[in-house]
């Protein structure tokens, strides 16, 4: 055991003397794990015209690294991967002929650290072009390019989404609502959670927008915006969006630490009971509704569609605590208002005493 541990000692002291030695460049090979880090703008991009007109538009894009990099401009094509929003890459196939539409101002390019880049992308439509085309435009190092299992995002590389609109008269622009849910009926206290799923119906991407009013009785007392970031539901698909109503007192705030959220066993994010006094005067009690009003464009005007649902906010431990601090404020009242009545009969009590001792006299 003695010999094993001066080994160990001395292989730890060759181990310190050697990183001491070590060339700088080696050392910094070695910590830099070489990811390509790059930055867009916009995104997406969302373009309409006629059918065999040509349209430009500017992708900028920066290489945030520390690096000049040697980058490839490429194209690809999505759709909807679920719900989520989250886009579906996948490569040209037999019949994309709209891939020959698109070409750029460069293909190849160098980025330098930190400078934007702006490139052109434009396109050509031809006279028979209609409806929707929905392109993925890849920023990658040279020969990089590749495309992840579930096609949801791009492996070394970046990817601007541009939307085409090719407007003729046979598109259809409808949205439906498949549900509106908040994450239970009854709450102690605040946030509730809304979850609000839309389905496009028609043959044309759409931007729907609008909000949910919450009101108590005929007092509106919460407006929240949903789709705020107007996001696109491509056709035949359904997406969700979400909502939160957090202005009250108390409030469940999400856990964080060193700027991440803290998550509990079963993945949900860890919550703490938060009392702001400042915050006291929006308690909230009793039974409120919800109603989503939403809003699309169907090419003529803006179609409404709405849904409603009603929930409870019952604060238990407060009206507890109020019930047992009345219980012991009562308790303490009638033991003042007995010993104040006790204190006014022991006199009389005396008194009658008094008279008959004077009658025995």
């Amino acid at each position: 055991m003695k010999a094993r541990g001066i080994r160990s000692g001395v292989l730890i002291l060759l181990m310190v003397l050697g990183s001491l030695f070590l060339p700088r460049a080696d050392v910094k090979a070695q910590t830099s794990d070489g990811a390509l880090n790059l930055t867009t703008s916009p995104l997406p991009i969302n373009l309409s015209i006629e059918p065999g007109d040509s349209v430009s538009t500017e992708l900028r894009i920066k290489n945030s690294g520390t690096e000049t990099e040697n980058l490839q401009v490429g194209l690809l094509k999505f759709g909807a991967n679920n719900d989520s929003g989250q886009p579906r890459l996948a490569d040209r196939e037999p019949g994309d002929d709209y891939f020959d539409w698109v070409s750029f101002s460069e293909d190849r390019f160098t980025a330098e650290p930190n400078v934007w880049k702006s490139i052109t992308m434009t396109i050509d439509t031809p006279p028979e072009a209609g409806l929707g085309y929905y392109y993925a435009v890849t920023f990658t190092r040279d020969q990089g390019a590749g495309v992840t299992d579930q096609g949801a995002s791009l492996e070394g590389g970046t990817a601007i989404l541009v939307l085409l609109d090719v407007r003729v008269p046979y598109a259809l622009r409808k949205v439906e609502i498949n549900s509106f849910k908040a994450n239970r009926s009854v709450y102690e206290f605040l946030p509730v959670e809304f979850e609000v799923s839309l389905k496009n119906s028609g043959n044309i991407h759409l931007i729907p927008s609008g909000s949910i009013f919450i009101t108590k009785g005929s007092e509106q007392v919460a407006v929240l915006d949903v789709n705020a970031p107007r996001g696109n539901i491509l056709p035949d698909s359904s997406r969700a969006f979400t909502a939160s109503w957090d202005d009250g007192f108390p409030v469940y705030e999400v856990i964080e630490e060193d700027g991440r959220v803290v998550a509990n066993e079963d993945g949900t994010p860890k919550t703490k009971l938060t009392w702001d006094l400042s915050d006291a005067g929006k308690l909230r009690f009793g039974k409120y509704k919800a109603t989503l009003l939403m809003a699309y464009d169907d090419g003529e005007k803006d179609v409404p569609v709405e849904a409603v649902l009603t929930f409870w906010v019952i604060p238990w431990r407060i009206i507890f605590g109020g019930l047992l601090f009345l219980a012991v404020l009562g308790a303490g009242l009638y033991v003042i208002i007995r010993n104040v009545v006790g204190i006014k009969k022991k006199p009389a009590k005396k008194k009658s005493v008094d008279k008959d001792n004077t009658s025995e006299a």
